[in-house]
């Protein structure tokens, strides 16, 4: 209970800045910060969830075996309560995704209030890089940093499995380490199945990287409106993902979208089906092609960064009519 409690004091005697508007980009404790400082300020409160924090919260807590059992449903409703204040404190709630949207809905938050606002790349960096030379490998990409959550080591396993079937694969692992322990892991897990033609780049320039490539693979176990598969479909590349976040919605369109499907989606941890997403992808060089085109064009309909940043000057100039606060220009 203590650890519960301390943080929530410590945030009600912070010292909280005088602002026109307070955006929480989260619920927890960034979003009882806005609630405060609208409070002591009266001010607006606008809440952007790029994941839904709360039912992040709840699976980690849930998986935690540092909590004791009696704990758990405890601290899940906490984090739950929190979620319950900035809701209906907050003027507008955005999500990435329809999904997020109707889960922010289901969890209480008044559907009148909430709005997407998908990510936005800069598609101009992307859009001419042009396709690798067919010189008979079939090259992967994970644009991935080694941590837990992305599930590096489902990843690995499913190539293991494909390389088995196909023998001229070959997987880049392009991102740095966010867990020490966990990266080694990985490390170890590939010199103790002998995986071959595996490559852990580290850190890259994406944009060039991106011309070694044939499709591109993203395993994470929780996502939201991943950039990494964004930026893929920008350069023509097809995807193999996990159904997490909105990468069914990426891969195959939302509602009114008619460009077609752009790869692959397998249940998370479905080390089999991953290797047979990626191996039907391999099977095509003319189909990789098509579905990289199909992701090019549904890129540059919906997911510009000039479009995100219109659609966030559009809310906070809605914002500034709505409680007579000071707009640009005047």
């Amino acid at each position: 209970m203590r650890s519960m409690l301390l943080p929530v004091l410590y945030l009600l005697g912070s010292e909280v800045p005088v602002a026109d508007v307070y955006h929480a980009i989260s619920t927890g404790y960034g979003g009882l910060l806005a609630c405060l400082g609208s409070s002591v300020h009266p001010a607006p409160v606008l809440l952007t969830e790029h994941g839904i924090y709360t039912r992040e919260r709840e699976e980690e807590i849930i998986r935690a075996d540092w909590v004791v059992p009696s704990f758990k449903d405890r601290w899940i409703r906490f984090f739950y309560l929190l979620s319950e204040e900035i809701y209906l404190r907050a003027f507008r709630v955005t999500s990435l995704f329809h999904n997020a949207r109707k889960t922010q809905i289901d969890m209480g938050c008044d559907a009148d209030k909430c709005l997407v606002i998908p990510n936005g790349i800069q598609f101009d960096r992307f859009k001419g890089i042009p396709l690798k030379t067919d010189d008979g490998w079939v090259d992967i990409g994970a644009v991935v940093r080694l941590a837990p959550i992305k599930d590096v080591k489902t990843m690995i396993y499913a190539f293991f499995e494909l390389h088995e079937r196909l023998p001229k694969v070959r997987l880049h692992i392009m991102g740095g380490v966010d867990d020490e322990e966990y990266g080694a892991e990985c490390h170890a897990l590939v010199d103790t199945l002998g995986v071959r033609d595996l490559i852990f780049t580290g850190r890259v320039n994406v944009v060039e990287y991106m011309e070694n490539l044939d499709f591109t693979i993203l395993t994470s176990i929780s996502e939201g409106q991943p950039l990494s598969v964004l930026e893929s479909l920008a350069a023509r590349r097809p995807c193999v993902t996990t159904e997490v976040g909105c990468c069914r919605e990426l891969l195959e369109g939302a509602p009114g979208d008619d460009f077609g499907v752009a790869g692959f989606v397998t249940p998370p941890m479905y080390r089999k089906g991953l290797a047979d997403a990626m191996e039907r992808m391999c099977a095509s060089r003319v189909r990789r092609i098509e579905m990289g085109e199909r992701g090019q064009r549904r890129v540059a309909t919906y997911f510009l960064h000039e479009q995100m940043l219109a659609n966030y000057r559009a809310l906070y100039d809605e914002t500034a009519r709505a409680f007579d606060l000071p707009r640009e220009g005047e």
